[in-house]
């Protein structure tokens, strides 16, 4: 009994010291930095519940003494979400602080400098660094897809092609681009642009942030801010890279051999003759010889740091992607340098970017898309065939009754190169006359330089005929230039009274003045297809030089009482050289006013952190058309014929039209900004309203008159665009398990107002007829036809609705044929039967984008799409139409054979209106829900690695892997227009004409700081 008690003594007493040991105090150290690995100076460790701390040293180092092993330490620091963490048997503990959400928010970018998150009044949304890198993109406007509520992109397939971005709709019918403005410059666009060099994007939506960009800013303003270096006296390295692979397994089903050969013999009484179609009845799919699974890869290299009274990033990179359809690519080397100094009140900088690209674009051949030509192609067709030369088949239009084009020669025979490299940059000074009183002075470049390359040599694609050859090769070179220089002085002076009263004056004086030079040139060569060079024979020679001057001056007021009340102000007077001098100036004012509600005392000790109701109204104004359109130009290159011969000369190209003036917008937007329970949840609300006024129209002209335009540029019409947007937002960072969701949505409707004494304007041609329409009561760019009811299954049923007259002893419309309404009941089917038949633009647009981590694991989904927005699908003619033999889809099995045999698809070879006629049969509803992006990662959390890199994480990623629509087409997301279209593209929105498809992607990426 008593050996026992002594044993039990024994253990307690064993287990009293190993606690006391356990409790001991000891010191902990170690490295605080920030998410990238760069160190945090100042940043505050603290015992919790005690008063027990220290801060970091400039290299981000600590060391905290008189900690027990059951303690917490609480690492914070501004501006970054605060960790707590146990101390247990560590004596060293490192820790990496992740960027607050709310404090990102605190400052934004706006149009010549910034502001505090709470003083903002007008529409803003800013995209940040995390959720771009998380989006590999080819271009940096790509990655603005569903990220911001009225920002709509719709992106093209095709590698290196920009994307249409529209902000809030649209409320002209000319250019409708938004204006790109990178660290202050003017650009022409963000193509150029390394998206991992981005910072941030503001997108500045109102005239309370927009105006201040007066004459440019009618269309909204894409802000772009590029990393800069830091001033924590440590040199940080960034390597960014990823590969992978894109692909499409999309495909329409087309007829194969045998089902074609049938369909030839019994829609069109034809049977194929030449000895392929004989042959052993192989189907070549010209589809999957037309897609491809291309490698896509990108390297980014960055390096940053600075001292005390400077900093500095320098940065490289590479992107190489094979597109999805053969011979298409897209390859960009990119640098970036950027720095910054202080001299007391001095501060000075510079920015500066070059880039090389190279594009292999996809080929179109007669205005049509390689995707017409795969479908069109005879099946029984082998793609090659050596004894051709060149090495290609195609049809024999006598034999084989088509002559639809192998896609594969269009595309891969010869080349077509784009080339083009860019600089962009800046330098500028910035003293403190005063305190608060600032002068800046800034000189921004943006030049750039194109050339296109395109050689066709000589070919035959069938012996035994002349369907599709040439006996000449075909070269051609064009190139363009821009240089882009702004001058901007301003004067800022910011101060407060009483502590309360907050006042930012901003003046400014600005200057742009742009040179686009052109070169065009074309010729052939009959003798040889080794000379890739122009030469005299049949030789074409142009060129051209557009300057462009804008004058600016602007002032603006920011006021405050205690970030409660907010007034701001602002005046912008431009003068462009596009207008003659009697309204060559425009002035664009704007106001706003914020009332944070949140900040009242009836508010106080409530979840709102921020209730902000806001309202601004402003003007706008555009002159984005064509330059000299006040003046009567002349045209060269135009052909005179003299008897048998043509000589070359010159015409007027349009009349004058010296009282040209401003397009103005007239913008009024409503918003409320919220936050509750200490902004785990936020949001924001907004209506707007805008209205376009003196919209820059080419008015027709009689043909009497002899000019080679036939119009002339008028201020004539007018448009309004209304919508609502909302946005929502949870963010919960506490714990282990960190997770956030912002939703977006976006609405915006436009009608026509006014079009002056033009009852409509006609654009986006298919088969001479034209499918898009701008009228008065009417959204823009509306799709204007017939509207189907089935197909005519008797001759009954076409007696009791057409009233018709033979032709050549026949009637014009027979059983079989579609059957169009006959909108005013005359009888006849014709012109005065067309009506609206669908809206290119979407009712609403939507981004659900959700965040998740867990210790070293992290996950992004991101989702994007479109509701309510209609396609004109001119595939489904080439598919479904019939008009003469071609290859076609398995849907012709189906169609009108007889009385019940179908009433969707008519009969074969029918009625012209079948197939020629603009009709709802062409109209699919393109609404699509798209999984833009899927990405995991993990970050190496690995004591062994430390010595090494700050920083490893790698992840893998999925883009466009699934995507929700009723859309038969291979892609609902139509971008912009595939071909010219005898100019008429400015009018032409959402019209498939085969356009390239999104790819999907996968990509395997590493990402380390050290």
């Amino acid at each position: 009994m008593i050996m026992i008690k002594l044993k039990h003594a024994v253990i307690a007493c064993l287990v009293m010291i190993g606690q006391f040991a356990y409790s001991q105090t000891s010191t902990i150290s170690g490295v605080v930095s920030d998410d990238s690995g760069t160190p945090l100076p100042g940043a505050t460790i603290i015992v919790a519940g005690t008063t027990n701390g220290t801060t970091t040293d400039f290299d981000g180092n600590y060391a905290l003494s008189n900690v027990n092993s059951t303690d917490k330490l609480v690492f914070s620091y501004i501006g970054m979400t605060t960790q707590t963490i146990a101390v247990g048997s560590q004596t060293s503990i490192n820790v990496s602080l992740q960027e607050d959400a709310e404090a990102l928010d605190e400052v934004v970018v706006v149009g010549y400098g910034t502001q505090s998150r709470a003083e903002v009044t007008g529409a803003i949304v800013s995209v940040g660094a995390k959720e771009l890198a998380a989006l590999p993109v080819t271009n940096a406007d790509q990655a603005l897809q569903g990220r911001a509520a009225g920002v709509t992109v719709i992106n093209a397939g095709s590698p290196g092609t920009a994307p249409v971005v529209r902000i809030r709709g649209l409320g002209t019918m000319n250019n409708n681009n938004p204006l790109y403005v990178i660290d202050g410059i003017i650009a022409g666009g963000l193509g150029d642009l390394n998206p991992n060099d981005i910072e941030s994007i503001t997108v500045l939506k109102d005239a309370s942030t927009t105006a201040i960009y007066g004459s440019l800013g009618s269309n909204g303003v894409v802000m772009v801010t590029t990393k800069k270096g830091n001033r924590s006296g440590k040199t940080l390295v960034t390597l960014d890279a990823y590969t992978g692979i894109n692909f499409s397994n999309q495909r329409y089903d087309l007829l194969d051999t045998q089902q074609y050969l049938q369909y030839a013999q019994d829609a069109f009484g034809f049977t194929p003759t030449s000895p392929l179609s004989q042959s052993n009845g192989n189907t070549t799919d010209f589809q999957d010889a037309l897609f491809r699974t291309g490698v896509m890869q990108k390297v980014d290299f960055g390096l940053s740091g600075g001292g005390e009274n400077n900093d500095f990033r320098f940065s490289g990179g590479y992107m190489d992607q094979e597109g999805i359809l053969v011979e298409t690519g897209f390859e960009r080397f990119s640098f970036r340098a950027n720095s910054n100094f202080t001299v007391g009140k001095f501060n000075f900088g510079e920015t500066m970017a070059v880039s090389f690209q190279k594009q292999n674009p996809e080929r179109n051949l007669g205005d049509r898309s390689l995707i017409e030509h795969a479908i069109k192609a005879a099946p029984y067709l082998p793609i090659y065939n050596p004894s051709n030369l060149q090495g290609f088949q195609g049809p024999n239009n006598d034999a084989d009754g088509q002559d639809g084009e192998n896609p594969i020669r269009v595309q891969t025979l010869g080349e077509q190169i784009n080339k083009s490299s860019s600089i962009i940059g800046s330098i500028f000074g910035e003293f403190e006359i005063i305190d608060g009183l600032k002068f800046k002075s800034q000189v921004g470049l943006e030049y750039r330089n194109s050339n296109t390359n395109i050689f066709v040599p000589s070919y035959n694609d069938d012996s035994l005929g002349a369907t599709h050859s040439s006996d000449f090769a075909e070269i051609t070179k064009n190139s363009t230039s821009r240089k882009n220089i702004t001058i901007t002085n301003s004067l800022n002076y910011a101060f407060s009274l009483s502590d309360k009263h907050n006042f930012d004056l901003l003046v400014l004086a600005e200057k742009q003045e742009t040179v686009d030079e052109l070169l065009n040139s074309s010729s052939q060569n009959p003798i040889t297809n080794e000379v890739n060079q122009v030469s005299s024979e049949k030789a074409f020679l142009e060129s051209f030089t557009y300057d462009y001057t804008r004058i600016s001056y602007m002032g603006r007021l920011n006021y405050n009482f205690d970030q409660k009340y907010i007034f701001a102000a602002s005046i912008r007077r431009d003068a462009s050289g596009r207008f003659g001098e009697n309204n060559r100036w425009g002035n664009f004012p704007s106001l706003a006013l914020g009332w944070n509600i949140a900040k009242e005392s009836f508010l106080a000790d409530t979840a709102f952190n921020t209730l902000k109701l806001r309202g601004s109204w402003g003007i706008t104004g555009n002159d984005n058309i064509n330059d000299y359109g006040f003046l009567s130009t002349l045209s060269s290159n135009f052909f005179y014929p003299f008897g048998d011969t043509l000589a070359t000369g010159t015409t007027v190209s349009g009349l004058a039209n010296p009282y040209l003036k401003w397009e103005e917008t007239t913008m009024k937007n409503i918003g409320l900004d919220f936050e509750l329970f200490n902004s785990k949840l936020t949001g924001a609300v907004e209506y707007f309203s805008n209205t376009s006024d003196d919209l820059l129209m080419g008015r027709p002209l009689s043909p009497s008159l002899g000019t080679n335009s036939g119009e002339v540029p008028e201020n004539v019409g007018s448009v309004e665009t209304s919508g609502v947007e909302f946005s929502l937002g949870y963010n919960d960072y506490d714990g282990d398990f960190t997770w956030s969701a912002n939703l977006n949505i976006g609405t915006s409707t436009n009608e026509v107002k006014s079009l002056g004494p033009v009852e409509s304007i006609s654009g986006g041609t298919f088969e001479s007829q034209d499918i898009s329409r701008i009228e008065v009561g009417e959204p823009l760019f509306f799709f204007y036809g017939y509207e189907t009811d089935g197909i005519y299954q008797t001759r009954a049923e076409v007696d009791a609705n057409l009233t018709q007259t033979l032709v050549d002893g026949e009637f014009p419309v027979n059983p079989g044929d579609i059957r169009f309404v006959d909108q005013n009941g005359d009888g006849q089917i014709n012109a005065d039967d067309r009506v609206k038949i669908g809206n290119p633009y979407p009712d609403f647009t939507y981004g659900l984008n959700l965040n998740a981590n867990y210790k070293q694991l992290d996950l992004n989904l991101f989702i994007a799409g479109v509701s309510g927005v209609d396609v004109y699908n001119t595939n489904i003619y080439d598919l479904e139409g019939m008009p003469r033999l071609f290859n076609a889809g398995t849907n012709v099995l189906n169609r009108w054979t007889g009385p019940g045999t179908s009433n969707s698809v008519p009969a074969a070879g029918g009625n012209d209106q079948n197939f020629n006629s603009i009709s709802d049969r062409f109209v699919e509803d393109g609404s699509y829900a798209r999984l833009k992006n899927i990405t995991l990662g993990y970050t190496l959390d690995n004591p062994a690695l430390e010595e090494y890199f700050s920083k490893c994480r790698i992840y893998i990623s999925g883009q466009n892997l699934i995507t929700i629509s009723d859309y038969s087409g291979l892609d609902p997301e139509i971008g912009g227009p595939l071909t010219n279209n005898g100019g008429s593209n400015k009018y032409e929105l959402g019209i498939d004409r085969g356009n390239y498809p999104q790819p999907k992607s996968v990509l395997l990426g590493v990402q380390l700081s050290f």
